[in-house]
């Protein structure tokens, strides 16, 4: 049974589908905020508006926050003493309140349709902190509008900083929630196609570009796979730009062979000031039961 699911959704559709990352964990996001690292996932419709769409819990916690004005609201999920996942820039008519229990892909709210001139999208984090000393918490070690016990905290981390934001306890929020996808004695799970990149599916014999392909697929979007295993990254990796994700799916495929397809493809629609690709667009999805 799927355990973890992506935070934002359409109607009656499968989390995750129809959006991308613009800006994805530790890339830099040149136009917004030159020189500091994102320390979340900034998730935009693929094609419209994103304003609306709607914001789910990516797993089963209680709700430590509501409030602020980041702009618009935000809602902060407890799912374990270590692990909380902040949802930003929401509509103000959030639809969860403190000391709720949520379940996994439980509305908590819309994403916010903003006054100023930021295109309207979800920034999303994972973090092993509510608040933490040096980042949102007594005494910040940087003066981020945030400012002290902030529980929202920046969203950024100076990239000349001696560290990077997962010592300070954020997380790769695509590699977090694919390395807990699955409960350990799960069975095989499904992954639907999202349709990019054309519907055509690249299929390799091991986890990575290097690895040779083994075959091609030219499929609709929503065809579904057997998911036979997963290849992710670390929670807490330290690499920087978009191409530091590292996702694949394992699938089954017809008359019993299988093969490797990457699941979350580094994209140059945005990048660093070092030209380093920040974006990231999703091949395939998992496919959440109830």
């Amino acid at each position: 049974m799927v355990q973890f699911s992506y935070p934002i959704g359409w109607p009656a559709q499968t989390p995750g589908r129809g959006f991308f990352m613009r800006h994805g964990y530790a890339v830099e996001n040149t136009w917004y905020n030159p020189n500091y690292w994102h320390t979340g996932e900034d998730w935009y419709a693929l094609d419209g508006e994103t304003a609306g769409a709607a914001v789910y819990a990516i797993a089963a916690g209680d709700v430590v926050y509501v409030g602020s004005d980041y702009p618009g609201r935000v809602v902060i999920v407890r799912h374990a003493d270590d692990l909380f996942s902040m949802y930003g820039h929401l509509d103000p008519a959030v639809q969860v309140a403190v000391g709720e229990m949520v379940v996994r892909q439980q509305t908590l709210g819309t994403v916010l349709r903003r006054a100023d001139n930021v295109p309207n999208h979800l920034h999303f984090e994972l973090r092993t902190f509510y608040e933490t000393a040096e980042v949102n918490g007594a005494q910040p070690r940087y003066p981020f509008r945030c400012g002290p016990n902030c529980a929202p905290g920046p969203g950024y981390w100076p990239i000349d900083a001696p560290d990077h934001p997962s010592d300070q306890g954020w997380r790769n929020p695509t590699h977090t929630i694919n390395s807990r996808m699955l409960a350990p004695a799960a069975a095989a799970s499904t992954v639907i196609t999202t349709g990019w990149p054309d519907g055509a599916l690249i299929l390799r014999e091991a986890p990575t570009t290097a690895a040779a392909i083994v075959g091609t697929l030219d499929v609709a979007a929503d065809t579904r796979f057997t998911l036979l295993e997963v290849h992710v990254g670390a929670e807490d990796s330290r690499a920087t730009g978009s191409t530091a994700y590292d996702l694949w799916y394992h699938l089954q495929l017809p008359a019993g062979s299988s093969g490797w397809a990457q699941a979350a493809v580094p994209s140059s629609f945005e990048t660093g000031s070092d030209r380093a690709p920040s974006s990231i667009y999703f091949t395939l999805l998992p496919l959440p039961k109830p």
